[in-house]
Parts: structure tokens; C-alpha cells; sequence
């Protein structure tokens, strides 16, 4: 695994670059460990996570980010290559997380510290095989007289 820090950010500039910046996620609120199965993530609701000036807002709710005591980000690649990501939010009110896409946005300094994982997918060989499987079956399919 690999581990990485991000400081909080102590310019006000940086941190008001962030202010409205939204991401469309589904998440899982108040939950004591992180969602493993993909049954848990398909009934999880959706939010627009949004960026304020004084914290993070999703749905009704609004954490200030001096709430936030430790932010964790796993980050996970697909049997599609491409990145995705769990953001783990320990707050005064509970864990929540939130399963977002990952991108260039979360290297950056964040208005609160966090820390990036770089986890292991489950059975990601596994599905690789199976995907590439199936497109060599669609092919056949299509190019046999």
C-alpha cells in the first residue's frame, strides 16, 4: 500500500479555489466500517458533494471541515483502468463515506488533511480475464461467416 499526506492548505487563496467545486457520488452516512460489498454500494444514495468556504455539504448536511478529525482517501483501479475512489470521513457526527471518482483534484491540497491509500482491488485479475474474455467472445461473434 501506498500512503501520502496532504497539509491543510493555510493560504486563503488556495482555499477559496475550492469553494463550489461539486462532485456527484453516492454515499454511505454513519456507518462504524468502510462498505466492502458492491450490494452495499448500488442501495447507497446519491449526493452532490459540494466545497464551501467553511466546510463540506452533501444533501442536507453540512460539516464544517474543523468537525472533520481525519479524512481518508482509498483509491482503487478498476477492471475498466480507470481510478475511483472511497473518501472516509471520521466526523464529531459519525463515518461517512463517500464512493467518488477519483481525479486530479484530490492531489491537491485539500481545505482539511487527508490521507491518500492506494488500496488493492478484490479479485481485479479475476475480472480483467473475464472482461477481456467476453470482448474476444463479442468479436468472434461478429466476424464468424
Amino acid at each position: 500500500m501506498n500512503y501520502q499526506k496532504n497539509r491543510v492548505n493555510s493560504t486563503t487563496n488556495e482555499t477559496e479555489s475550492y469553494v463550489g467545486t461539486s462532485f456527484a457520488c453516492k454515499a454511505i452516512l454513519d456507518k462504524e466500517e468502510m462498505p466492502s460489498s458492491s450490494r452495499q454500494w448500488t442501495r447507497a444514495k446519491k449526493y452532490t458533494l459540494t466545497f464551501e468556504e467553511k466546510g463540506l455539504a452533501y444533501g442536507t448536511i453540512f460539516t464544517p471541515y474543523s468537525e472533520i478529525e481525519k479524512a481518508t482517501l482509498h483509491i482503487y483501479k478498476s477492471a475498466f483502468f480507470f481510478e475511483y475512489g472511497i473518501l472516509a470521513l471520521e466526523t464529531t457526527a459519525g463515518k461517512h463515506f463517500f464512493g467518488i471518482k477519483y481525479s486530479d483534484f484530490w492531489k491537491k491540497d485539500l481545505p482539511f488533511e487527508i490521507e491518500h491509500r492506494e488500496e488493492e482491488t478484490p479479485y481485479i485479475l479475476f475480472r480483467r480475464i473475464l472482461m477481456i474474455s467476453i470482448l474476444v467472445y463479442i468479436i468472434w461473434e461478429i466476424m464468424k461467416p
